[in-house]
């Protein structure tokens, strides 16, 4: 099998890998799909023994064991792709133990099932676009549990900045800015973050704008910042975050982070790609993307060069070519707004 050659196991949700266990010997394998399979720790232990040189790892759709343990030097990138649940549905959570893996990938709909972080000392790139679920989505609870559900999750999310700490580059989600933001307005102390690169893929809403603004003031060695406008459909919220979301009334950037500057970030990217109507979308949620914007004009030194990007396509939902008009209304403010960097250039294009 050549260098660049992949194999992908197909599955329908039930069966398992006895069929090639005892077979397979795949050692110039580099890259593997399991699509929709089960997978029990003898299973997974057996699956890399026997490809020693595998270098991605992707489970896509998967019914996984408690714990997925890596220890080949070789495996650098696993992605998990969700919905997935618990094999056998006996346990809420699976831990990940991979101390060589540079690239870690989780998206999808977890539900309440949470992925846990235990050993990824050598992550370098993490993408962590999954979204959760309140447990009042699934069952009648009272409030405490509610409450109690989401100090896990704030714990989950505290436990995973300390461990992503020394990662050079991670891409975000709605949830997950949201998740800081509520943590925040409770007083919880961030760890200081070494990401040179941050990429988000969300909607700039009051909801999720001053978790991205926290994120931002622990990662002082920024370089990069990418604002991807996509859509993320979220179920509505619950009691517990509509008490913590209302209280962006009362909040404004430059106190939520004050006397904060951005001493290494040099390059601002947003995009808009047009997947979405943004017709709809609300003129609050155009004006925090602005807030967002000019904040970072006026608070990084460093500053080189803000390029927006609008993906110019007539929108099927309003006729017009909406992101086009939203995005190069920003560039126009943004152009007439004072800044603090003058050597840098606000460029604005229109692709196909």
């Amino acid at each position: 099998m050549s260098k660049k050659q992949k194999n992908r196991v197909p599955g329908d949700g039930v069966e398992t890998l006895d069929r090639i266990r005892l077979n397979i010997a795949w050692n110039s394998l580099k890259s593997l799909t399991l699509d929709s399979v089960e997978l029990e720790a003898d299973e997974i232990v057996i699956l890399l023994s026997s490809c020693p040189a595998l270098e991605t790892l992707e489970l896509s759709f998967c019914k996984v064991c408690r714990r997925i343990e890596i220890t080949s030097s070789n495996l650098k990138r696993l992605t998990l792709t969700y919905p997935s649940e618990p094999l056998n549905g006996e346990y809420d959570s699976l831990e990940i133990f991979a101390p060589h893996l540079k690239h870690l990938d989780i998206s999808g709909e977890l539900g309440d099932f949470k992925c846990m972080l235990v050993n990824i000392s050598s992550l370098v790139i993490a993408r962590l676009t999954f979204s959760i679920c309140c447990i009042t989505d699934y069952e009648d609870i009272k409030e405490d549990s509610c409450r109690d559900y989401h100090q896990v999750i704030r714990n989950l999310i505290l436990d995973y900045l300390q461990k992503l700490s020394y990662a050079t580059e991670l891409i975000i989600g709605c949830w997950f800015a949201e998740v800081v933001f509520m943590m925040k307005l409770e007083g919880v102390m961030l760890p200081e973050l070494r990401c040179k690169c941050l990429t988000l893929e969300l909607r700039v809403s009051e909801y999720n704008l001053y978790g991205i603004a926290s994120l931002l003031q622990t990662s002082p060695l920024l370089e990069s910042l990418n604002i991807n406008i996509t859509y993320e459909y979220c179920d509505p919220p619950c009691q517990l975050e509509q008490s913590y979301f209302a209280e962006v009334d009362n909040i404004n950037l430059p106190s939520w982070i004050p006397n904060t500057v951005f001493p290494n970030l040099k390059n601002v990217k947003i995009v808009g790609c047009g997947t979405r109507c943004l017709k709809r979308w609300s003129e609050e949620g155009f004006c925090k993307l602005f807030e967002l914007s000019y904040f970072l004009l006026k608070n990084a030194v460093a500053l080189q060069k803000l390029v927006i990007v609008a993906k110019r396509r007539k929108c099927s939902t309003c006729s017009e070519n909406c992101v086009s008009r939203h995005l190069s209304q920003l560039a126009k403010k943004l152009l007439d707004s004072p800044r603090l960097s003058t050597n840098f250039v606000i460029m604005y294009q229109e692709l196909a």
